[in-house]
């Protein structure tokens, strides 16, 4: 699903007698609102799969001499490390691993011994599916979506003011975080691989 087919769908379901459609083009968004959508969808889309982990991600660390603390921080859609591979291949478990730790969620730290016998790692990490613009697609399961409208339209109607639509808006965001919880005891989206080719999205259900 592309953010155009998102925002018709939002018009014409959780914001559809709101200021938000366009009055003279029934199901359609009126376009001073695009960009707001657009901010609170790529919001949404980055707490769903920081909270669901639905991507992963590849990085190399070389090592350098005298240092032996790198930070991840600044890795593109970044959430967390999961595991270390060396040149062979082989897995280390960092919450397990006596010369790997991790000092801070975000950096990683190996023992003198582990650096003497490498010259370089890959790091695989918990990665938030990337930010979108305007013609961007939406690639997360079909239960997912729905829950992603309920964000949306929760912290928009929200926004507006007022006391009938902070109810409506906190009613939309309760109903998203039930949806997360479901999906989180029942795994419904959480068989995570590295999301590098498109049928891999197809076999969960993504849209």
């Amino acid at each position: 699903m592309n953010f155009i087919e998102f925002s018709e769908m939002l018009a014409q379901q959780q914001l559809k007698n709101t200021s938000a459609v366009d009055d003279y083009k029934q199901g359609i968004l009126k376009p001073d609102v695009e960009d707001q959508i657009l901010g609170l969808t790529n919001q949404g889309l980055k707490d769903i799969t920081t909270r669901i982990k639905l991507y992963e991600d590849r990085a190399a660390i070389n090592f350098v001499d005298g240092q032996n603390i790198y930070d991840m921080s600044g890795l593109t859609d970044f959430v967390k490390i999961l595991s270390i591979y060396d040149e062979d291949e082989l897995s280390y478990n960092v919450r397990t691993n006596a010369h790997i730790t991790l000092p801070s969620p975000s950096s990683v730290r190996f023992s003198t011994k582990f650096m003497e016998e490498k010259t370089a790692v890959d790091v695989l990490f918990h990665a938030h599916h990337p930010e979108i613009d305007l013609s961007g697609d939406i690639n997360l399961p079909v239960n997912l979506i729905e829950a992603l409208a309920l964000y949306v339209a929760g912290l928009y109607m929200s926004h507006m003011g007022g006391p009938e639509h902070t109810q409506k808006g906190d009613s939309y965001y309760g109903l998203y975080l039930t949806m997360l919880s479901t999906d989180e005891q029942k795994n419904t989206s959480g068989a995570s691989e590295v999301v590098d080719e498109d049928a891999r999205f197809a076999d969960r259900g993504f849209c």
